[in-house]
């Protein structure tokens, strides 16, 4: 096709170029009568045998689908041909818009596209990166364990006699009231609270404290203003209230028998999981740290022209996680989305930089996703959605491209360790604590831009939790950091 192109370059700015393109009356019929051709092959038009139907009938029959379809293919592959003509290779999708089409002429379109910068030659070599290692102390496992086991408390009924106190559970039926008017939603029965958790509205636990089995009352208790349902926000209410049990939390001894209870050989062998769950969580903490580190050297050397249509793609993705966070209560500031994209701008540009750069070290260093690696990263996704396993794998099933996106981050992951594999690198054995306060210092500057940042390791490295049906009482509150109980009722939207 090359030789029916007429090329016209009308911008070349930094990394953007455009294009005016004609492709040559004949190149287009050409192609327009071959499928033409083809078509009347297969054609069953009353008069004439197949493959013998004249030109003329053929345009008037299929001529608007066909010439739609070639239109689109040659317009597909002049753009190509300009690039390659150019010795160009563009960053993202061109964008192309035909300007001028007439029936048996030429063909008139427009394309443009910013090509990918020229990578600056960094000598890893001379970059330092200092690793912090903490190691898991037997205090630290000893507090894990205690938190597995309160994970795993059983309830216990008291004396038809004994007084709930606060940290008891007791078994009640109850039921709301507005006035004389019951609520939809605000009754339960043979409901686990378990009094002094702050899972229900203020007021509500407090005044089940020193009842027995068998008591009944009236709760009174306004709801919040805040409350979660405006229906009921700021309203007096009354719960008829039967308490049935009072129970007794207990904690199980942690032996032999209780690890097996919970799906391991033995104390020691739970003891082994644990330390080594803390120390896959200290270890990722030391390494986002790395990788901070890593990413400020390589912002100074890597420098080069970012693509604006990343930046701009990146800004507004930074933008929309600024406002989940903002719906999500996460952020609590009001500001202008000008101002906003102005500041977040910066952010981008590194990031866009940053990810060509890594992207270039897996290209040069031919570092390749292996299947296995792919598949590993779906099942990591479909975790993170309990019951929709089926549904995540069909999706990437479905839509290979979007394996792209997961394929990204572990190319990215490879390439670091491959630049770190360079670095002088040095270790430094701090504290937990220390490692954690490190972290969490370098993460501070990304909270204005709601990036997703890696918590820090959870000292419990597993609990369970047996929850209970909502109750209109009960109050939306931060997750807690103490250690899981449990009976644990849901939160009721």
């Amino acid at each position: 096709m090359e030789k029916h192109l007429k090329i016209k370059q009308t911008e070349n700015k930094k990394l953007q170029r455009s294009y005016e393109v004609v492709v040559a009356a004949e190149a287009v019929e050409s192609r327009i009568e071959a499928e033409l051709k083809k078509a009347g092959q297969q054609a069953k038009i009353p008069g004439f045998r197949p493959g013998k139907v004249p030109m003329n009938i053929l345009r008037q029959k299929y001529g608007q689908s066909v010439m739609g379809e070639v239109i689109e293919r040659t317009v597909n592959e002049a753009a190509v041909e300009v690039s390659k003509s150019k010795d160009e290779r563009p960053a993202m999708q061109p964008k192309i818009e035909i300007t001028n089409y007439e029936p048996e002429g030429d063909l008139a379109f427009t394309i443009s596209y910013e090509v990918m910068p020229e990578m600056p030659k960094v000598d890893f070599s001379k970059m330092k990166v200092e690793k912090l290692v903490a190691d898991v102390s037997e205090s630290e496992i000893k507090e894990s364990l205690e938190r597995i086991a309160e994970g795993n408390r059983t309830l216990t009924a008291k004396a038809k006699s004994a007084k709930a106190a606060n940290g008891d559970t007791v078994r009640i039926d109850f039921k709301g009231f507005i006035g004389k008017e019951a609520f939809p939603g605000g009754e339960a029965a043979d409901f686990n609270l378990e009094l002094g958790s702050g899972q229900f509205i203020p007021g509500f636990e407090e005044q089940l404290v020193g009842k027995k089995a068998g008591d009944s009352l009236d709760v009174k208790v306004p709801f919040p203003k805040d409350y979660h349902s405006a229906d009921l926000a700021g309203k007096e209410a009354k719960f008829e209230v039967t308490v049935h049990e009072v129970l007794e939390a207990s904690s199980p001894k942690l032996d032999d028998a209780f690890a097996e209870s919970i799906g391991m050989e033995s104390l020691e062998k739970l003891k082994g999981m644990v330390e080594q769950q803390i120390q896959r969580d200290y270890d990722s903490v030391s390494r986002t740290k790395m990788k901070k580190d890593l990413f400020d050297q390589l912002d100074g050397e890597a420098k080069f022209d970012a693509l604006t249509q990343m930046v701009e793609m990146e800004t507004e993705s930074i933008l929309n996680q600024f406002e989940e966070a903002k719906k999500r209560g996460e952020i609590d500031e009001d500001r202008d989305e000008e101002e906003l994209k102005a500041e977040y701008a910066d952010i981008a540009e590194r990031r866009v930089r940053l990810g060509i750069f890594l992207s270039n070290v897996a290209s040069d260093n031919k570092i390749e996703v292996a299947k296995e690696e792919l598949t590993a990263a779906v099942m990591e996704q479909a975790r993170a959605y309990p019951g929709q396993s089926q549904k995540i794998f069909e999706f990437y099933q479905s839509n290979p491209e979007h394996l792209q996106e997961l394929r990204g981050p572990i190319l990215e992951e490879k390439a670091v360790d491959l630049i770190l594999g360079q670095v002088k690198m040095t270790e430094k054995k701090v504290s937990a604590e220390a490692l954690i306060a490190a972290n969490e210092e370098e993460e501070k500057p990304k909270k204005k831009t709601a990036a997703k940042k890696k918590a820090a390791p959870k000292k419990a490295a597993a609990k369970k939790e047996t929850k209970s049906k909502s109750a209109s009482p009960a109050k939306k509150a931060p997750a807690k950091k103490a250690a899981a109980k449990k009976t644990t009722a849901k939160k009721k939207a």
